[in-house]
């Protein structure tokens, strides 16, 4: 087993964030939550969206809570509960759509506020820390409720960067925050899987790292960088993860630089077979089948991505 370097090697019990900076992950969410809410204030829903045959409606109805979604007190309800079965996430949202998506700009403004207001006031509330570790089920699996939450930051940010056809634009805050929860995730991930991983992104909003093993993960702002890593923008790596560019597109344009390519492929194979997270067919095959460092790596950051989708993305 290859341990990750000493920097994101996690303590026994460790959580990623929720463990490492519980107050400063909710208020980044929180953060992201009102980023969007200022960038899409004047949006037009009925414009066009980034993804081909999407409207802002469409990209902004699966975020709010609705009655007939999942909204954040039923998720509490069921952490509270025990419960760690859920329906799945493509079935919440089919509801949605087919009820609001045609609905008012009205409604569906006041969707995303009531989103955002739950965020803050569990984030706010006193049992906070105690409900932050209890495991609940999601598209990552089981994980802590406040894992769950703070993954809605990159939800926030792919759906800013989606709408820039229609004029919005996301903030370096959004795009650093939606990143840091997006590497959250693969610790977690791994965790479940009992693989031992690490992977960082250094990018100009933020450089952020997870390591996990042992059935933990620690999720931690870097200064120094060591083992596997991804550098580039933001904004692409939360392109690539959501489908919304090529990989292999963003290497041949220098977008994208990697370091230590066996790291990064044991990365790729961790998320593929992971329960819940749609996996890449053929994976082991297709890696084998590439022999350069360069074609490896655009092989890894697809694999990456197909995985990453599942978090509201495609």
């Amino acid at each position: 087993m290859t341990l990750p370097p000493e920097s994101l090697r996690p303590e026994p019990g460790e959580r990623g964030r929720v463990t490492s900076d519980l107050a400063g992950t909710l208020a980044a969410t929180v953060g992201a939550w009102d980023d969007l809410l200022s960038a899409v204030a004047d949006v037009d829903v009925a414009a066009s969206a980034r993804k081909s045959g999407r409207t802002a409606a469409r990209t902004l109805v699966v975020l709010g809570s609705w009655p007939e979604g999942r909204p954040l007190p039923d998720i509490r309800r069921d952490a509270l509960a025990g419960i760690t079965t859920a329906e799945s996430l493509d079935d919440i949202e089919e509801r949605v759509i087919e009820a609001h998506v045609e609905g008012s700009r009205e409604a569906l403004m006041d969707s995303l506020h009531r989103a955002r207001d739950e965020v803050a006031d569990w984030a706010a509330s006193p049992d906070v820390e105690r409900e932050a570790m209890l495991p609940v089920a999601g598209p990552l699996g089981i994980v802590p409720l406040g894992t769950l939450v703070a993954a809605t930051a990159y939800q926030c940010a792919v759906a800013v960067r989606d709408l820039e056809p229609a004029g919005v634009r996301a903030t370096p805050a959004l795009a650093g925050n939606g990143l840091a929860a997006l590497i959250d995730t693969v610790g977690a991930v791994a965790a479940q899987e009992g693989a031992a991983l690490s992977l960082t992104a250094v990018t100009p909003q933020v450089t952020i790292g997870t390591g996990a093993c042992d059935g933990s993960w620690r999720t931690v702002p870097l200064v120094s960088v060591e083992g596997p890593a991804l550098t580039c923008d933001a904004g692409v790596l939360l392109d690539v993860a959501a489908g919304r560019t090529s990989a292999p597109a963003a290497y041949a344009r220098g977008e994208i630089r990697a370091q230590d390519m066996q790291g990064l492929l044991t990365v790729a194979q961790v998320l593929s077979r992971s329960p819940g997270l749609p996996g890449t067919d053929g994976l082991r095959a297709a890696l084998q089948a590439y022999e350069s460092s360069a074609a490896a790596a655009r092989v890894v950051s697809d694999a990456l991505g197909s995985a990453w989708r599942k978090l509201r993305g495609s």
